[in-house]
């Protein structure tokens, strides 16, 4: 932008083409750091997936798994009851009404003072625990079951420290096909 000679006032022509300029100039501004902010989120969730998994190894590779094995199979049971739940859901509404089905399971309770149980069950999705709190009583129903599959349990005391004690024997549930 040139002033006019000889006077105090702008040339016109040459302020709206530079107003212009500099309004494409923003507006691309504006794209370009709209795009670098997701960029740079990405990059933030990527670099904290990364510490992440160096993390886990470090910790596997220095025989302190205890803890990061039992978080990764709590992530895991969390995963699998979100997807057996949706999937509960989804096949309840599309499946005509049939017989439902369930496994009543009974225990001993355990001679050490415990303040309760967590039942596990393994089938095709994996090991699954399914409960969210300790059990307090000795026996548990699993309304979850499938027709035509088998499923086996354990159940494991927990003390009140939150420890459990090792997995009871196991027993075997064949789930009868319509």
């Amino acid at each position: 932008m040139q002033p006019m000679t000889g006077t105090g006032f702008w040339d016109l022509e040459s302020f709206a083409e530079t107003s212009g300029k500099l309004l494409a100039s923003r507006a691309e501004t504006y794209q370009m750091v709209a795009s670098s902010k997701s960029a740079k989120a990405s990059m933030i969730v990527l670099g904290v997936l990364t510490l992440v998994a160096a993390w886990i190894g470090f910790q596997l590779g220095t025989h302190r798994h205890t803890g990061i094995l039992r978080t990764l199979t709590q992530a895991g049971h969390f995963l699998s009851e979100a997807l057996a739940s949706s999937n509960v859901q989804q096949r309840s509404a599309s499946a005509p009404a049939g017989p439902q089905h369930s496994v009543n399971l009974s225990w001993k309770a355990s001679p050490s003072a415990v303040v309760g149980y967590n039942v596990y069950r393994r089938g095709t999705a994996g090991v699954v625990k399914l409960n969210s709190e300790p059990v307090t009583s000795t026996s548990y129903v699993d309304r979850t079951v499938q027709e035509g599959q088998t499923y086996f349990y354990v159940t494991k005391a927990v003390n009140a420290r939150g420890t459990e004690s090792t997995a009871s024997n196991e027993i075997r549930a064949d789930i009868p096909s319509p």
